[in-house]
């Protein structure tokens, strides 16, 4: 890659990867891209769902901001032998991103089957990673405008997981293989913790203790709690045949309501790729599926023989089943295959389902056969959990003992092996928006060394949300994350308060995000 003087760090580094760099002098193909840098900014401002998520558009017009300039396309094949070879040079080849970037409308037929082309494209969405957003935001849509090629619907900008706070890195040795988990805990407990944990465009945290919490929760208690309770009380009262249901009382009436709400929640959450959002809310309709058992008891109304409403409580709670299996099956396909299985389902109902289906009651059949199941999903012993075994004594003789604390420290100081736990960094507010019904937060979209997070700060009554972006803060950046009004916020600002008066704790001039403070 190419960098002017004036981008390199350090005397002559990369900017990125901080290796040396060297002049070249050569002759190159360009591609006039900034003939198309009006246009863009234009085609951006006035497509809103062009770029998402919202403050990756506006890192982008930032970024526009400057003069664009044309883009080389070739390295010549004195300097570089491997590549494809431009079709009208042979002594030159092409630039690896505009040959890769070709690929995503060449493959599909540009070119070459019109007819095919058609059915694929403009895509509706273009996912891909943050760090490649130039790429696919400034050089992409140019290179299509040029071409007279429709541009994508949108292009999604998604997030990068962590390790805890930090970058996956093999360096630091903190990489979770994905294999590993897999073997140890299932494809589909692995599928659901990815698409239940991570906000699409934001970062997420991954631990392993925060997938034994979330499985534990959602899947072994909920959802494997809720199966289990329907399956076994009509097998044991009803032999098995699922009984008709007889007329409605209000608690089936809020139970109906919110499963058929979080049907449309899902499919307004796949639409605004919230995938989270949407699952949570079935997660939600899981619960209360077990508060309808709890309320309702048929184990009671067995016991006292009140056979139509145990009929009715059992159909209701086994009819929410279907529609939560199906609206989870795009994220755990076997395990919501083996659940409807248990509820009697066969043949093309068991994994071709359709989304109009799951928002209509009444799709079960009363008198069709339930069958038995063990445990969907078993619960995971912590103290068995492989990756928690103690180490073995080669291991631990190498760590270094804990710091001691003087006894006679007085009360309130804290030592300086305290504070050295505390990470405090420098970060950019890439965006900032009021939070409907919370007049003194504000949520805000930062980056840490490239890394976007999400916070929530109670400054609005003190800063306009314009007021806060583009602004380098000081932030605490190894905060367990928190839940605040609905919103997770991974951090928190610091600010000087005196009375009435607030003021942001900031660092002055072109200071890079990320840095340490302290």
């Amino acid at each position: 890659r190419f960098f002017n003087e004036k981008d390199l760090v350090d005397g002559a580094l990369c900017p990125e990867c901080r290796r040396e760099t060297g002049e070249i002098i050569e002759s190159n193909y360009f591609f006039r891209m900034s003939k198309y840098q009006d246009w863009l900014i234009d085609y951006i401002k006035t497509h809103p769902d062009f770029i998402l998520p919202a403050f990756r558009a506006n890192e982008v017009l930032g970024f526009l901001k400057r003069p664009l300039e044309d883009l080389c396309i070739s390295r010549p094949k004195s300097r570089l032998t491997w590549g494809i070879e431009l079709p009208f040079d042979k002594d030159y080849v092409c630039y690896v991103w505009f040959d890769a970037l070709i690929n995503y409308i060449s493959a599909i037929g540009y070119g070459s089957d019109d007819t095919k082309f058609a059915k694929w494209w403009p895509a509706t969405y273009h996912l891909m990673a943050k760090d490649i957003l130039t790429t696919h935001t400034v050089y992409w849509p140019t290179m299509l405008k040029a071409m007279g090629v429709e541009l994508p619907r949108t292009i999604f900008a998604h997030g990068w997981w962590l390790t805890g706070q930090e970058k996956m890195s093999k360096s630091l040795g903190n990489v979770v293989n994905p294999m590993d988990m897999i073997d140890r805990y299932g494809v589909d407990s692995v599928r659901y913790f990815l698409m239940a944990e991570m906000v699409l465009g934001q970062d997420a945290s991954f631990t392993e203790e925060a997938f034994i919490t979330r499985y534990n929760s959602d899947l072994a208690n909920d959802l494997g709690n809720l199966l289990s309770r329907v399956t076994k009380m009509t097998l044991k009262q009803c032999g098995g045949i699922l009984p008709a249901p007889g007329a409605d009382t209000p608690a089936e009436t809020e139970l109906k309501e919110a499963v058929l709400g979080a049907a449309k929640a899902m499919e307004a959450a796949i639409t605004e790729m919230r995938l989270d959002k949407g699952i949570e809310q079935v997660l939600s309709a899981v619960r209360a599926g077990n508060r309808y058992m709890e309320k309702t008891a048929p184990w009671t109304l067995a016991k006292s023989g009140d056979t139509a409403r145990l009929g009715t409580v059992l159909y209701t709670a086994a009819e929410s089943l279907r529609i939560v299996s199906g609206l989870l099956c795009p994220v755990m396909p076997q395990k919501m295959k083996e659940l409807r299985h248990t509820l009697g389902l066969t043949g093309a109902e068991l994994e071709d389902i359709d989304l109009s289906s799951l928002k209509i009651w009444g799709g079960l059949k009363p008198g069709s056969k339930l069958n038995d199941i063990s445990a969907l999903f078993l619960r995971i012993n912590k103290e068995e959990n492989p990756s928690e075994a103690p180490k073995d004594k080669k291991a631990m003789s190498t760590e270094k003992p804990a710091a001691k604390v003087s006894a006679d420290m007085p009360e309130g100081l804290i030592s300086i092996e305290d504070f050295g736990k505390v990470q405090l960094r420098t970060a950019k507010v890439l965006a900032a928006e009021k939070i409907e019904g919370a007049d003194k937060l504000l949520k805000l979209q930062i980056d840490i060394d490239g890394a976007a997070r999400q916070i929530v700060a109670g400054v609005a009554l003190y800063y306009k949300p314009e007021d806060m972006i583009g602004k380098t803060i000081v932030v605490v950046a190894n905060l367990k994350p928190a839940k605040i009004r609905g919103l997770e916020s991974n951090g928190m600002l610091l600010a000087a308060k005196d009375g009435k008066d607030l003021r942001l704790v900031t660092v002055e001039g072109g200071f890079k995000s990320g840095a340490s403070v302290g």
